[in-house]
């Protein structure tokens, strides 16, 4: 079929220039290849397609007839080549979305819409999960996640870095103190979130070089990390939070950040 193909567009550019050598320039093949193609064609068709002179090349009623669709053939390739060049110069079309559902609540919707603002052309198809989606399977182009790893077979870039640290409401410190140490937090009613992929009950830190993980337990196992801000917040208990979604908190001092010193 490719060599189909290539034949129809080699009569095309013949009928165009009218001369073996001419074309064969155009196309940057031989004359000797352009006249074999063209014999090869005709007797794969079984008619004649070019009247041969010593001095002209004229193409037959069915040759002319021919040609004409090994024309519309290279309109439709230069046509669809502007279509992609169109695509490189101005972001269009439908863009699919994932988005880990915490991040996209309080940082990726507004940038998003920022984003398609500048784009005017550009669809966006935005959805959140509490959970990783299979990327190929659900037709997503990109994912946003926060994740120390990326899916086997797929390609990341870090966006930012995100800093989880641990915090607790001024009523349930109050009540209960604060942890002076990881090991502290031990005593206390931990406040963990568990996803499909992973159960984050280990809290890792680090001081002066020094690093100390420490399996926390508690009353509240969370799958959506905006419930677990609102329970800390009610004093439930103690959370490990990514400083995105409490810098509103932390400013207004429902939450207190503990073990400050620790990273």
């Amino acid at each position: 079929m490719l060599e189909n193909l290539q034949q129809m567009v080699i009569l095309a550019t013949v009928s165009h220039e009218q001369n073996f050598t001419r074309a064969a320039e155009r196309l940057g093949i031989s004359k000797s290849q352009v006249s074999k193609q063209i014999r090869f064609l005709e007797e794969r068709l079984g008619c004649q397609l070019v009247q041969r002179s010593t001095r002209t090349v004229a193409l037959t009623d069915i040759g002319l007839q021919y040609a004409e669709f090994g024309q519309q053939l290279l309109d439709t390739v230069k046509e669809a080549e502007a279509m992609v060049a169109g695509y490189r110069n101005e972001i269009k079309g439908v863009l699919r979305i994932g988005v880990a559902q915490s991040f996209g609540n309080t940082n990726i919707t507004p940038a998003m819409v920022a984003f398609q603002r500048a784009h005017p052309e550009l669809e966006l198809e935005i959805s959140l999960f509490d959970h990783r989606p299979n990327l190929l399977e659900e037709g997503f182009d990109c994912w946003l996640a926060i994740h120390e790893h990326p899916p086997e077979g797929m390609v990341a870039k870090k966006l930012v870095d995100c800093e989880f640290i641990v915090v607790a409401s001024p009523d349930y410190i109050a009540t209960h103190g604060a942890p002076k140490t990881p090991a502290d937090l031990r005593k206390h009613n931990c406040i963990t979130y568990e996803s499909r992929e992973r159960k984050y009950v280990q809290w890792d830190f680090s001081k002066d070089g020094v690093k100390e993980s420490v399996r926390v337990t508690g009353s509240y196992r969370i799958n959506n990390a905006p419930a677990v801000l609102e329970a800390t917040k009610a004093g439930a208990g103690i959370a490990y939070l990514a400083t995105y979604l409490i810098h509103d908190e932390l400013d207004n001092q429902q939450l207190t950040h503990v073990l400050a010193d620790w990273r």
